[in-house]
């Protein structure tokens, strides 16, 4: 298991090629950081559009990230490859529509790193242009963070649309589908939280389900970028 996380990664390539090592390093924090931090202020920023101050007011629409790593979350994802931030407080009350409100916000997240995928993804193949591709420097680090990048929020994009509490998923299921009856107590939360951590530490079948999205949807567009490119 800790073969796979990202800190056994570093150690290794580190070791292999310091400095090569290093910049792939920095490339996966900067990527991890972007991804989350702009994730959680997507939230936040719908949340007050929609009525809810509540975000502003603790300063979580900030982008130093110490306002959004959770350190338990981020240990999580050295260790094993996937955590998470601390989420944005969000307080229901203040929206002017609930089931309206809760799905934008909910899906703002989503949204901010499908838009982050496709613009990076773009960049990505963007760089495959230029005449210092093939040399080892900026450019080739350039294209390696944009395909990380891309990947990244590709993947956190998937993973929040499972109907799983506390995913975002789950809000957009219980505001369309379930219309919004679907209300959990604090205990049945936790439940399920405990439940999520279990099924992506103990099985593979989040990983199995989040590779082959992935695959269907990576695929076609990077394909589609590279013929605009390079028609």
């Amino acid at each position: 298991m800790f073969q796979n996380s990202m800190l056994f990664s570093w150690i290794q390539n580190i070791r292999e090629d310091p400095l090569n090592g290093i910049a792939l390093m920095l490339i996966q924090v900067l990527s991890l950081l972007g991804a989350l931090i702009l994730h959680e202020i997507s939230h936040g920023y719908v949340a007050l559009w929609c009525g809810d101050p509540t975000a502003k007011m603790m300063g979580r629409l900030s982008l130093r990230p110490s306002h959004h790593l959770d350190p338990i979350g981020t240990t999580m994802l050295l260790l094993f490859g996937f955590g998470y931030a601390r989420p944005v407080p969000v307080n229901p009350n203040n929206f002017r529509r609930f089931r309206r409100d809760d799905f934008l916000v909910s899906i703002a997240g989503i949204t901010m790193n499908f838009l982050l995928f496709l613009i990076s993804g773009f960049l990505m193949v963007l760089t495959t242009r230029s005449p210092a591709f093939s040399e080892k420097g900026f450019i080739h680090y350039l294209f390696t963070f944009f395909n990380h990048f891309s990947s990244l929020n590709l993947s956190l994009a998937l993973f929040n649309l499972l109907p799983i509490p506390p995913l975002d998923g789950f809000h957009l299921l219980n505001d369309t589908l379930l219309k919004g009856k679907l209300r959990l107590t604090p205990d049945l939360f936790r439940m399920f939280q405990i439940g999520l951590m279990v099924l992506l530490l103990g099985t593979s079948l989040v990983d199995n389900l989040l590779y082959r999205a992935m695959n269907a949807i990576w695929s076609p567009v990077i394909t589609f970028f590279y013929r605009l490119v390079w028609r």
